[in-house]
């Protein structure tokens, strides 16, 4: 069965911290994780964590999003952020690949801030973009509220669907293949030397998203070795 984590991105209020440490003991994920979650050990918080205390007590704590996902196998960013370059799923379809998961992998269903939630480049680092679905009227969801939908989505997908599909590239896998990337699509000139980071983030966020196995994810940094080669020779 696939293990799983939430992973909550600056989080404004302590009590919805504690709220979603109870809601990882309910569905028994692997942990919490907090980036960059500032002033969040307060009463509220231990309050609001009720029978779940240990899970704050032994939550992650990163400066950024990036070293959060190390070692997971598949993240999922939730959002209402609408952007016709990058599709996003239903949480239900999201919770059916997280359940998909062999007993090794590991997922992170990852939250943003209450006022704003995840932005354009923190979605770019996660595979897969799911959205829970909400009335027009009044479409987002108190961050408490969105990860009780995630997780109880992801635990019923568990229970329908025990059987692990074959492996496919892991978050891990698909950032070193970013990595020469980047170097052959600036050994070529085909990303500027000013502002890499922001040309690339759609290429970071393709990859990330590609269903891909591991012998194809070799064949593509065979490629990415072959440009930095090329671009060296130019």
């Amino acid at each position: 069965m696939a293990r799983f984590r939430v992973v909550l991105v600056r989080p404004e209020n302590a009590a919805n911290i504690g709220a979603c440490a109870r809601l990882v003991r309910n569905v028994a994920a692997e942990g919490l994780d907090l980036v960059a979650p500032g002033d969040w050990r307060t009463v509220e918080c231990w309050r609001t964590a009720w029978g779940a205390q240990d899970v704050l007590e032994e939550a992650r704590v990163f400066p950024d999003l990036a070293p959060a996902l190390e070692g997971v196998a598949l993240a999922v960013g939730l959002t209402g952020r609408r952007d016709a370059r990058a599709a996003s799923v239903d949480v239900r379809e999201a919770a059916a690949e997280i359940a998909s998961l062999g007993s090794e992998a590991a997922a992170a269903l990852v939250f943003g801030p209450e006022t704003s939630g995840l932005s354009v480049a923190e979605l770019a680092c996660c595979g897969r973009r799911a959205r829970i679905p909400s009335h027009p009227a009044q479409p987002s969801f108190n961050l408490s509220h969105a990860v009780a939908i995630a997780l109880y989505e992801v635990r019923r997908a568990l229970t329908h669907c025990p059987t692990a599909g074959p492996r496919r590239a892991s978050h891990d896998e698909k950032e070193r293949l970013l990595a020469l990337l980047r170097e052959g699509l600036l050994a070529l000139g085909a990303l500027p030397a000013h502002n890499t980071e922001g040309y690339f983030r759609d290429w970071r966020a393709l990859v990330q998203r590609t269903d891909v196995s591991p012998r194809e994810l070799k064949l593509l940094e065979h490629v990415a070795r072959k440009m930095a080669r090329a671009g060296e020779r130019q």
